[in-house]
């Protein structure tokens, strides 16, 4: 699973960013949509009138969208603690990747966002998540948690750097174990997704293996050895890295960087 997530950092990261201002353009018009629904979309209808039916009951959802990479919160903890004391249910809303012409999804949760404005105030979720994300970064503090980088506002850097602009670490070249490269299109040399704690004060500590892909079947047995190499290599030419900040605050921080390995 969290070679799962890193590999969609990996990816993320070469996508270009969504502007913001579409994005509220785009939400505004479908909490608009579900006042009035095209009477083909059944999706929808059938949304909307399960939020009707919810909200006769008492039963009032804060919602928060969740798709492939997207609407994952750090806080969530900490919003649904204080969704429970404001009398409001937390529910994740799922947007699946499998779009159908004309049917749209989400609308359970417009309905009720519209609910929750006229009912509680314009800006009610808003206030909800910024106060959700501090309380986050008061317990990451109080528990000394490392955050994943990932989820860091400003991730973990160089101190030669002025953003962290890649996950990659410069290939290391060694004359032993005597690794091999595995030739072909998705061939070449093994490599680590290498992880470790970045504290507070620019120290590195806690190093494990997230992933460790071999290449070649005759590395597999190097993995325990090359590992070693990987490691001291980190702390002797990288051992001062600047943490990443959530709201501005320093961190500790679960870092992940890749290192390929290859033979001289």
């Amino acid at each position: 699973m969290r070679y799962l997530i890193i590999s969609l950092i990996f990816l993320t990261n070469a996508v270009f960013a969504q502007d913001d201002k579409a994005i509220l353009n785009y939400e505004t018009e479908k909490h608009k949509y579900v006042l009035n629904p095209d009477s083909s979309d059944l999706l929808c209808i059938d949304e909307i009138n399960r939020a009707k039916e919810d909200i006769s009951n008492g039963k009032i959802v804060f919602t928060q969208q969740v798709g492939f990479i997207f609407g994952f919160l750090r806080y969530e903890d900490e919003l649904k603690l204080l969704c429970k004391e404001e009398g409001l249910y937390y529910e994740v809303d799922l947007i699946s990747d499998d779009i159908i012409e004309g049917q749209i999804q989400g609308c359970y949760g417009y309905y009720m966002d519209n609910f929750i404005s006229e009912n509680y105030g314009n800006d009610f979720k808003a206030k909800l998540h910024k106060k959700a994300d501090s309380l986050y970064l008061v317990n990451v503090n109080k528990q000394n948690k490392a955050v994943e980088y990932y989820d860091c506002d400003e991730r973990p850097r160089l101190p030669n750097e002025s953003k962290r602009t890649t996950d990659y670490i410069q290939s290391i070249k060694i004359t032993e174990p005597n690794i091999q490269k595995q030739e072909g299109e998705y061939g070449g040399w093994p490599f680590f997704d290498l992880g470790f704690i970045v504290e507070k004060d620019s120290t590195i500590t806690s190093f494990y293996i997230n992933n460790y892909v071999a290449k070649h079947n005759e590395n597999e047995k190097y993995k325990n050895e090359l590992f070693d190499i990987v490691v001291k290599h980190i702390k002797e030419n990288y051992p001062i890295w600047v943490p990443g900040k959530i709201l501005g605050t320093p961190v500790r921080t679960d870092n992940n960087v890749r290192i390929h390995i290859m033979k001289t």
